[in-house]
């Protein structure tokens, strides 16, 4: 919780700071809502992974870890990729290159998915030995 609140204090001050600059030298064009909505996502992913680790529910997605995971990678996933598509459409609209990184990152998030909810939990080379030492004894 402590390094969230440093981030979350950081954020704010390098954000003010930087609309300050940009209000100050260039009031027509406001690029600091783009570091804002950027940097503020992972700053609500990290909020959202303590939110989870600290709700005391005993359901899969709040007790596994890598179901978790999914969980904080889907989140970031659709708001990163909203905003570029955001970003995109303002810009330039006639070329859809948020295509690229939707597609691309969707992909590798849906085998993230797979491995999440469909791989058999492996037991790990401390409980592989473990069981060894027990079934010689």
């Amino acid at each position: 919780m402590r390094a969230f609140v440093v981030h979350l204090g950081i954020f704010i001050v390098v954000v003010g700071g930087l609309a300050a600059l940009n209000l100050y030298r260039n009031p027509s064009h406001p690029w600091f809502i783009w570091v804002l909505a950027g940097w503020g996502i992972g700053l609500a992913a990290h909020d959202l992974a303590l939110l989870l680790q600290r709700t005391g529910r005993q359901e899969a997605i709040f007790t596994d870890k890598s179901k978790r995971g999914f969980l904080l990678h889907l989140f970031v996933y659709v708001a990163v990729n909203a905003l570029l598509i955001v970003v995109n459409l303002l810009y330039q609209p006639n070329r859809y290159w948020f295509l690229y990184p939707l597609i691309g990152w969707g992909l590798v998030l849906a085998a993230h998915g797979y491995l999440a909810f469909h791989r058999k939990p492996q037991a790990t080379a401390r409980t592989s030995s473990r069981v060894r030492k027990g079934a010689k004894t």
